[in-house]
């Protein structure tokens, strides 16, 4: 016989009720009563019917507080678990709203209050959308009339952007999961620069799937800037909320990602033409102030006629001088010549006259008294030479 303590027993019983994937997410409506509040603002309540009743705690700080009144009819979402201290099954309340609201608005509330204290919602990390965006991504159904309403749009406004469709339910217990999915392959892809997630109206119901969690969670995580498009221009989901921008409609939402190309062509043109004109009053004030430079520097250049005429008077009297000089010097060159040639002893020899000089030692013989009988003398004729010896003096 196998013996169990009190506290394996309890701990059993909490491990299975925690196990338990229905109680784990659970909405439970009931009247609230023996409604107490701790010191730390946690709330500890009942929820009954006439039949039955359940413990329930409310912790400080979660969404709901306000609708916990003792006979209020409320619906509360959160997860039975077994407190072991007290041997007692309870609700561990996480959210609570009026039971005419419904769970699924009590639901929408409770996770849009989470979602947004937690940063998701924050403005401050909104990302704006690309001017011009290359690649615009699509999740929605692809049988429905959204995604023909959005390519209508894009084809007249925006043609040169490329439409990428990744289908997904937008509706049933399979479409968080596919359109999670959807997002997330989208941003696997290159140059796609900006993501719509759309579907058209419907009831809370129908929207269902747009305000799940994991959708948010999806859309917050994106590396690309997310549009969302969900139902009429009324209705506000948690895709919303999570989205870089909210559009009204699908249509809306592809307007807003691409732009006109008729006002891009118009702002083009207008943009040509005062680029024109600014190029056409920037080159006129270059030109303007090129020959107002040409003006100063001619100004400022020495005469240079002037200065030429003068060098070409210096020149002719360079000329005139030099030639005045070079006549000077051949006239008393001549003159020299004439000098020269007159005293040349080749030319007084040519008129009959002998140069006499002494064979014994070269010198000339100027004078009878040099020479002695004997000695012999030489005559240096114009032509040729004579020896001769001294036999007489006179």
């Amino acid at each position: 016989m196998q013996v169990y303590s009190v506290s394996q027993i309890t701990e059993y019983i909490r491990a299975v009720l925690d196990r338990d994937v229905y109680l784990s997410n659970v909405w439970i409506t009931g009247e609230v009563s023996n409604l107490f509040a701790s010191g730390a603002g946690h709330r500890y309540f009942t929820l009954k019917n006439a039949e039955h009743q359940l413990k329930a705690v409310h912790f400080s700080g979660y969404f709901g507080s306000e609708y916990l009144v003792n006979g209020a009819q409320v619906i509360a979402h959160g997860r039975v678990s077994f407190y072991s201290n007290r041997g007692e099954t309870q609700l561990y309340a996480d959210s609570v709203v009026p039971a005419g609201e419904g769970a699924l608005a009590a639901e929408f509330e409770r996770l849009r209050a989470q979602l947004e204290a937690e940063g998701l919602f924050d403005p401050a990390r909104k990302r704006t959308l690309p001017p011009f965006p290359r690649r615009i991504g699509v999740v929605t159904s692809a049988q429905g009339a959204v995604i023909h309403d959005i390519q209508t749009v894009l084809s007249a406004r925006y043609p040169l952007g490329d439409l990428v469709l990744c289908d997904a339910s937008v509706q049933g217990e399979e479409a968080p999961a596919e359109l999670t999915s959807a997002i997330r392959t989208l941003n696997r892809l290159p140059d796609v620069d900006v993501i719509i997630v759309a579907r058209g109206g419907g009831s809370l119901e129908d929207l269902r799937a747009f305000n799940s969690e994991e959708v948010a969670r999806a859309i917050y995580a994106s590396r690309i800037p997310v549009v969302s498009a969900v139902g009429h221009e009324s209705d506000y989901t948690i895709a919303d909320f999570a989205a870089d921008l909210r559009a009204p409609t699908p249509s809306a939402a592809a307007a807003a990602v691409a732009p006109d190309v008729r006002i891009l062509s118009e702002e083009i043109a207008s943009l040509t033409a005062r680029s024109g004109n600014a190029i056409a009053y920037y080159a006129a004030q270059r030109a303007n102030e090129v020959e107002s430079l040409i003006g100063r520097m001619q100004r400022l250049l020495p005469d240079t006629a002037t200065h030429r005429q003068r060098v070409d008077e210096l020149l002719e009297r360079a000329y005139t001088g030099f030639d005045t000089f070079i006549r000077l010097r051949r006239e008393q060159t001549e003159s020299l010549r004439t000098t020269l040639a007159a005293l040349d002893p080749a030319a007084i020899l040519r008129r009959g006259y002998a140069m006499v000089t002494s064979v014994r030692d070269g010198r000339a013989v100027t004078s009878a008294g040099s020479v002695s009988q004997g000695d012999l003398i030489r005559a240096t004729l114009h032509q040729g030479e004579l020896e001769a010896m001294v036999t007489a003096k006179k």
